[in-house]
């Protein structure tokens, strides 16, 4: 009997018995692969819920102040929100006008037009929308520039004299009135 136990021990330690399976050594990219598949699957179920349809109509317009809006529909990566506001440039003729047009803008009650001159000269001109010209899809600009004259005593003054200017490039800005 005692030879079986020697016989049995000396097998028990052998070393194919005392081999334990322990855990890989690389346990953090292990655990970072299951977090990764974690995070995969989180994202998946997350466009399945954000999902929206793409809306088969223009965007809508932009509005001063905004809204939030309500729907369900996406607008697509391409889609061009129309804008409210035109800008055009323009050259003035004899008389000192220039008509500029722009693209159809939707009606509103009251158009805000406003023209720029960038000028070098000491007595910049003066521009102006002609009164009753401004339409959804153009105005009439007119254009003055003053004069200097010389006073004995002062020197030279820029009078309220004016005159129409020709051949002045101008820029214009509409805009809806808010």
């Amino acid at each position: 009997m005692r030879a079986l136990l020697i016989i049995a021990a000396a097998l028990l330690a052998t070393p194919a018995a005392a081999q334990v399976a322990y855990p890989p050594s690389d346990t953090a990219g292990l655990a970072a692969r299951v977090d990764q598949a974690a995070a995969k699957a989180d994202t998946a179920a997350a466009r399945a819920a954000a999902a929206c349809m793409p809306g088969a109509t223009l965007p809508p317009m932009e509005t001063v102040g905004g809204s939030a809006g309500s729907g369900d529909t996406c607008r697509l990566a391409n889609s061009v929100q129309p804008r409210i506001s035109r800008t055009v440039s323009g050259t003035t003729v004899t008389g000192g006008t220039g008509a500029v047009s722009w693209p159809a803008m939707p009606s509103v009650p009251k158009l805000t037009v406003t023209p720029y001159v960038a000028s070098t000269a000491a007595q910049a001109p003066m521009c102006f929308p002609v009164s009753g010209s401004v339409t959804t899809t153009g105005a009439t600009i007119k254009c003055f520039t003053s004069q200097s004259v010389t006073v004995s005593i002062l020197g030279a003054v820029v009078a309220p004299i004016t005159t129409a200017a020709a051949g002045v490039t101008f820029d214009v800005l509409a805009l809806p009135a808010s």
